[in-house]
């Protein structure tokens, strides 16, 4: 069985993952520092011994590490990465011009974004690169292809996971091993649908918002042999909202 490690494991986006991942048959290990929305996320997927859920936050390495050394422990394998742990402009003070934001409020959209990202790419390299095979998803986003206002430092945040993908994806070709990332569009998720006035209502040419079920039958084709040709990718899934 193919064991996939998802970090972010309480969006909806890492719940419509686990779903057609566990489908394909693999096994989930779903990590989040919000226990709640974990808690939520676990309910939704039903019973099953396919999901297992972890607190852990992806902005310390030495908690990351401890929770890989666990997988590989527990399985003998850890076969995906799945990084959808991020932290959003609304998280970290909403909108504002680049001169009225923090250094507070920068660190805390690095960290989320793109540390903890780099953390956990970092600890599940060994692993894969020792089996010969493997695979990253990382989530950027669309403002992480053409930016946008009031988004200087989140946009940058994506922008550089979208970069490392490409970067990393070379180094780790040799080994077996594939890195993408997805730009999803404005996605619906829990968070906006406590704040209704943030709800994803962008029109798409295609008619609709880009659903959190969109991003997690993405992930797991790019996870999965289906594309087993595809590596240093960002898959646009926008809708067509993001022409870049």
């Amino acid at each position: 069985m193919s064991v996939a490690m998802i970090t972010g494991g309480g969006s909806w986006m890492s719940l419509w993952a686990a779903r057609r991942l566990m489908e394909d048959g693999w096994q989930v290990e779903l990590f989040d520092i919000d226990a709640d929305a974990m808690a939520k996320v676990m309910a939704d997927l039903g019973k099953s011994n396919q999901a297992n859920s972890h607190e852990l936050d992806v902005t310390r390495i030495d908690n990351v590490r401890a929770a890989v050394a666990g997988i590989v422990e527990r399985y003998g394998s850890l076969d995906a990465l799945v990084n959808v742990a991020g932290i959003t402009n609304w998280a970290a003070g909403g909108r504002k011009d680049f001169l009225d934001t923090s250094p507070d409020e920068w660190d805390r959209l690095l960290a989320g974004n793109l540390k903890g990202m780099l953390n956990c790419c970092h600890s599940v390299i060994p692993q894969m690169r020792k089996q010969k095979g493997g695979s990253i998803v990382s989530m950027a986003a669309s403002r992480g292809l053409r930016g946008g206002p009031g988004a200087a430092v989140y946009s940058t945040a994506k922008a550089a996971i979208i970069l490392f993908t490409q970067m990393v994806s070379t180094e780790l070709g040799p080994y077996g091993i594939r890195v993408n990332s997805i730009a999803p569009g404005n996605t619906d998720s829990r968070w906006k649908a406590e704040l209704p006035e943030r709800s994803s209502d962008q029109a798409s040419p295609l008619g609709r918002a880009t659903s959190p079920e969109d991003v997690g039958n993405a992930i797991a084709f790019l996870v999965s042999d289906r594309a087993s040709h595809i590596t240093g990718t960002c898959m646009d899934v926008s809708g067509g909202t993001t022409l870049h």
